[in-house]
């Protein structure tokens, strides 16, 4: 199975779901960025660098860059020489964190380990399932309205997405599973690619 699994898809996609399931069934280690910034709270050995990082985050501003790929490439460095396989959840946002990450791969000689798998839904869809969440209560955050949802979408949604893809893409990492499946459905699809 390969080493390192960078999940991408829009929110509403399932790709939480899927990467717990390759925690549980597999033994991945699972890394997110917002895993990994909820973790510095408590530690006692933080840098100045890391409690202004934490300090930010708490006040619901976006961390810098810099302090992402510190944590997002020490827990893969550490899982990697523990003998673990990692997926990477919601960490590469933007095109400039693949290329980074790309970088990273490249430096550390693991690019062969590297499988991209986009759990596909169209945007239409995303609202529909995160509209169903909020009827449900399932998941929902406190300020989710149809408005903010749209917004979300916009910003997080396809066209967010095409760059990171492109650039996936061209390095022949990409492979897609089709996000309107059940779960159990899209789960073997993602076994079938990472076997």
């Amino acid at each position: 199975m390969k080493k390192i699994i960078i999940l991408l898809g829009i929110p509403g996609s399932g790709k939480g779901t899927q990467a717990m399931r390759l925690v549980e069934n597999y033994g991945y280690v699972h890394i997110s960025t917002g895993d990994l910034l909820r973790g510095l709270q408590g530690r006692t050995d933080l840098d100045e660098e890391l409690q202004e990082a934490f300090q930010t985050m708490l006040e619901g501003k976006l961390v810098q860059d810099a302090v992402v790929y510190r944590l997002g490439f020490d827990a893969i460095r550490d899982a990697l020489a523990m003998g673990k396989k990692v997926v990477l959840d919601g960490v590469v946002r933007n095109k400039a964190q693949a290329e980074r990450y790309h970088t990273f791969f490249e430096e550390m000689d693991v690019v062969s380990d590297v499988q991209v798998i986009e759990i596909a839904l169209d945007d239409d869809e995303s609202f529909d399932r995160l509209k169903a969440r909020i009827a449900s209560g399932y998941q929902s955050r406190p300020d989710d309205t149809p408005e903010i949802l749209r917004e979300r979408i916009k910003v997080q949604g396809n066209a967010a997405l095409l760059p990171i893809k492109e650039f996936y893409e061209e390095h022949h990492l990409l492979k897609i599973v089709d996000g309107r499946r059940s779960m159990d459905d899209v789960e073997r699809a993602i076994q079938h690619i990472v076997s």
